[in-house]
């Protein structure tokens, strides 16, 4: 998802970041507020110790 941040970063790292997901959509805040609001709220109160990427399926542009 392009933000603020990510358009900073040095060399061609901003530029591998299309702006959409391994869908073809774009990213969305939104998106991640569901995913923050499922988590906080009472449906999420039964997830415990569990890793959740909501990255859309795109991999990340920086390094591991």
């Amino acid at each position: 998802m392009r933000t603020e941040a990510a358009e900073a970063m040095p060399g061609d790292r901003a530029a591998l970041m299309d702006g959409t997901d391994a869908h073809g959509r774009a990213g969305d805040p939104g998106g991640i507020a569901g995913v923050v609001s499922f988590l906080a709220g009472p449906a999420g109160s039964y997830v415990n110790g569990a890793v959740l990427l909501a990255d859309g399926g795109e991999p990340s542009a920086l390094p591991a």
